[in-house]
């Protein structure tokens, strides 16, 4: 790894949503990067369902509930109490940003991921592989992955999903890249998912494609791969270790020691 006083200062874009950027930002900048936010995804609530309206009492009807993300975690939590959920009821994370978003709730987490932080990870831990007859119910966003609840069915499971939030393109104003990126093109840019990746070519003219497509890029998972292919992105790719801000990185590190 370099230490903080040895990394040049490298120009990293961050596209995630502006209000999940403060740590990864904080911890990069420590480590000597300077940071270009561009966000390439915004994340609003959902219309409120009845259901959603009196969730205090509709959760009392599961076994276990399952957050998809950290936003799955915020925005459930706009209709239920930490206080008033059943003793009985297991909660289900996808990763440690979920876990600890969970945690700011003052809730822990029953089922974690057995090794990588994604939907196949939180179907190999222990707890979900004995689930027959088990009410369970996921929160997501907007057509999310289906593997998660098509699998747990398999299983005899009775599977809901409830999209608590939605996620839609930024209303940037025109030129808004341009003018982040005018001083000093990124060096380098982190997508953190093939959503953000596709929406940043509608944010950008073909001139700043261009030049987005011959830089490398830190992705998340080797799914997000095949949509940087078909945006013609041609320069190092690099897949961080896990999805989460250390993962993020760490990647990164490693990327400027081959460089």
């Amino acid at each position: 790894m370099i230490d903080g006083a040895q990394t040049p200062n490298l120009k990293c874009l961050v596209t995630r949503p502006g209000h999940q950027t403060k740590q990864l930002n904080t911890m990069l900048e420590l480590s000597g990067f300077s940071i270009i936010n561009f966000p390439t995804i915004q994340i609003n609530a959902s219309s409120p369902t009845p259901f959603l309206e009196h969730l205090d009492e509709n959760i009392k009807q599961f076994d276990i509930a399952l957050f998809v993300s950290r936003n799955a975690v915020d925005f459930a939590f706009k209709y239920l109490s930490p206080a008033k959920l059943p003793d009985s009821l297991q909660l289900g994370v996808i990763g440690k940003g979920t876990w600890a978003a969970l945690k700011n709730q003052g809730v822990e987490s029953h089922i974690i991921p057995a090794d990588s932080y994604n939907s196949e990870g939180l179907l190999a831990s222990q707890v979900l592989q004995q689930v027959e007859g088990k009410r369970i119910i996921i929160f997501r966003g907007q057509q999310g992955r289906n593997l998660l609840g098509d699998t747990l069915r398999q299983r005899g499971a009775s599977v809901e999903y409830h999209e608590v939030y939605r996620r839609v393109l930024p209303d940037h104003p025109a030129g808004t890249f341009e003018q982040l990126t005018e001083p000093h093109f990124p060096d380098i840019a982190i997508f953190t998912s093939a959503e953000g990746l596709s929406n940043c070519f509608q944010l950008v003219d073909e001139a700043m494609a261009i030049k987005l497509r011959s830089i490398p890029w830190i992705l998340i998972s080797e799914r997000m791969r095949e949509t940087a292919r078909n945006l013609g992105h041609n320069a190092d790719i690099i897949i961080a270790i896990s999805a989460s801000d250390e993962g993020i990185l760490q990647a990164i590190k490693e990327w400027q020691l081959t460089t």
